[in-house]
């Protein structure tokens, strides 16, 4: 290990003391005031924090030119619950023929007890390794942790994939103090870097050396791009729900080679165009070779579907006939190879096989029919910026018939035509079309989604409503509904699906339209219900179930957008039907809340439509899929105002005197 490296990493200097609690950036040794701090002043919520954390990675000049990074970093723990912090694991990649290495791991424990400072080290006997097929784990944990201590850890890396170089994470699950990253780079390699996270630096310096690169063979050196990067109370990335993948906004460096100009003055690109990646597509065998294998599906369809003219009628035909006969395995696989023979024959396949199959089944009808290369929203968004083909993990289609645009995928059952899976929302795709060149293209649901509950209640003068409850499901919501129903016992139903509040008694539960996906859901609830009277005065929530239990949005800042995937509308339906000679004496508070930029809106009307009954009309839309962080204290009031209204409403009934 180079030892002077990190000794430049954490020289101790005053100069560089920070002004929060005397936390010292550069000292790899925690001071005093370090062991004896009992709150992160940033982050008063935090448990533990990164006082510090350095790497500096470089280009070695051995002749191998591996990539070395040295890694240092101080963590303090300030209580139990930050204990998993105390487990490190440290991945290296590896392949057939080259991996990773690690050497010189140094980890210690620093505790302040009775005024003095105890330091417990790791040994080799406390690192073991975890082996995978795309790279190992290095994993050991700090001894004796206790609350208040720190701790120090520190690695060297070599690295023979001097394709994507080293990323830096500069955000964690725990707030960081200071984060720094230094580079030393050839000036022949050309790398594209992504900033992603949007978290600006406090320092970004970037130099040329001369003469700091000697390769083998050649009398003269070369120079070198020197760059350092620094961020500053970097906040903990905690992920929250209507989050596509944190992976889009977790801040980081990542560098990925574009090309190499080798000794001889040749260039070497390793980075594609969208021109190239194309002819790649094209010959590739698992999806531009199966793509024109139309003549295998030539006999596949009934003389009944085939014999009706192309429209959507039909186009819904045949995406019900792959999706009813061809049955999806739960992989994607998008870059192995596969045989679209092996799909028939099985009558399973992956997500490239189920949808070429649906393609070619297209094509030989004479449908416009062309396939979408995207990502799945766990896999993180795709960069526009150059082809990185690795990325994509999924294959869908757009379908033109009657003048109208179709995104289709036959791998859930429980999809109506036009719709794509939620796991596909994922903002665009790369539409690749082999003749006229590929484009990208927004992904989107085309329809709201929606959840409509209208129930009918009669209560008797002792309180007790009684009536039922039918709710009818749409679009994404009723594909996730009717995949819960699959493994729902008849008395699971409302318990599950329906959110019944606390007064709400079901009695018996019953659905329909399970498989006919091309039907809203429906769930009817029989229902028996309690409500308070208090001095003869009778108090009723006419809202027996909850769209939601609790608000999803829970952060004092959100600094990432608000992804529902959807938009998405609840309305909730109820008529009252009151006691033999009651009144009402008070209805619920008529309301309209509205999202800024016509974002959403929340509205309840209670009115009394004759002598016997009431009526409550409840509707909650999201007008948007995806809402910007800015949006996020707004969205968090507005889901506050949808519990309130949901948990506060009541009619109020007397008897006539």
């Amino acid at each position: 290990m180079n030892k002077l490296l990190l000794l430049l990493f954490f020289l101790p200097s005053l100069t560089s003391i920070s002004q929060e609690k005397n936390f010292n950036l550069t000292a790899y040794r925690p001071s005093l005031e370090e062991l004896e701090a009992t709150s992160y002043e940033k982050d008063t919520t935090a448990n533990a924090w990164y006082i510090a954390e350095n790497g500096y990675s470089r280009y070695e000049n051995d002749g191998n030119y591996n990539v070395i990074t040295d890694y240092a970093a101080k963590i303090k723990i300030l209580n139990q619950e930050a204990y998993d912090q105390a487990s490190i694991s440290i991945r290296l990649y590896k392949n057939k023929s080259a991996k990773e290495k690690i050497r010189n791991i140094e980890a210690i424990t620093y505790t302040l007890e009775e005024g003095r400072v105890k330091t417990t080290e790791i040994t080799a006997d406390d690192i073991y390794t975890e082996e995978n097929p795309d790279f190992d784990l290095i994993k050991f944990t700090f001894p004796n942790v206790t609350p208040g201590s720190v701790l120090t850890y520190r690695y060297q890396k070599e690295s023979p994939f001097r394709y994507s170089f080293e990323t830096w994470w500069f955000q964690d699950e725990i707030p960081k103090v200071s984060s720094t990253f230094e580079t030393r780079i050839p000036g022949n390699f050309n790398y594209n870097i992504r900033t992603i996270g949007g978290l600006p630096y406090n320092k970004e310096d970037v130099s040329i050396i001369k003469n700091c690169f000697h390769p083998d063979g050649i009398s003269e050196s070369g120079d070198c791009v020197h760059a350092f990067y620094e961020i500053r109370d970097i906040p903990a990335f905690i992920e929250e729900s209507y989050l596509t993948s944190k992976y889009n906004y977790i801040a980081r460096l990542v560098y990925e080679l574009k090309e190499v100009t080798q000794l001889d003055g040749r260039v070497k690109k390793f980075t594609l165009s969208w021109k190239d990646v194309d002819k790649q597509l094209k010959s590739k065998k698992s999806i531009g070779r199966q793509l024109s294998r139309t003549r295998l599906v030539k006999d596949l369809l009934p003389d009944s579907l085939r014999q009706l003219p192309n429209n959507t009628e039909k186009a819904r035909g045949i995406y019900d006939f792959v999706k009813n006969n061809y049955k999806w395995n739960g992989k994607y696989q998008l870059h192995r190879d596969f045989n679209l023979k092996d799909v028939i024959r099985d009558k399973s396949g992956n997500i490239s096989g189920i949808n070429i199959l649906l393609h070619n089944l297209y094509e030989s009808e004479g449908f416009e029919v062309l396939p979408v290369l995207s990502a799945t929203r766990a896999n993180g968004f795709l960069t526009k910026l150059h082809p990185v083909i690795n990325d994509f993990n999924y294959l869908f289609l757009q379908l033109k018939t009657d003048d109208q645009e179709f995104l289709v995928d036959a791998t859930e059952k429980y999809l109506n035509f036009g719709e794509i899976p939620f796991r596909a929302l994922n903002g665009y795709g790369r539409l690749v079309d082999f003749k006229n060149g590929s484009s990208w293209i927004n992904i989107e649901a085309r329809h709201f989604s929606g959840i409509h509950y209208r129930d009918s209640l009669k209560v008797d003068a002792a309180g007790i409503a009684t009536g039922h409850s039918q709710q009818i499901y749409s679009g994404l919501h009723a594909v996730s509904a009717r995949k819960e129903l699959e493994n729902l016992q008849i008395s699971e139903i409302a318990g599950r699906l329906s959110n019944p509040a606390q007064q709400t008694g079901v009695v018996t539960s019953s659905f329909k339209n399970h498989q006919q996906v091309s039907n809203p859901l429906q769930i009817q609830h029989e229902l028996s219900t309690t409500s308070q009277k208090i001095d003869e005065v009778i108090y009723l929530n006419p809202f027996s179930f909850r769209f939601f239990t609790k608000n999803p949005l829970q952060l004092e800042e959100r600094t990432y957008p608000i992804d529902f995937g959807y938009k998405d509308v609840y309305t909730y339906s109820v008529n009252v039907e009151l006691p033999e000679n009651y009144s009402p004496i008070e209805l619920p508070e008529q309301k309209l809340i509205t999202l800024p930029e016509n974002g959403g809106r929340i509205q309840l009307v209670a009115q009394q439509t004759d002598e016997k009954n009431i009526f409550i009309h409840y509707r909650i839309s999201f007008n948007r899929a995806l809402y910007v962080s800015g949006f996020y204290p707004y969205l968090k009031k507005f889901f506050n105002d949808i519990l309130e209204i949901q948990n506060q409403s009541l009619i109020a009934i007397k008897e006539n005197t």
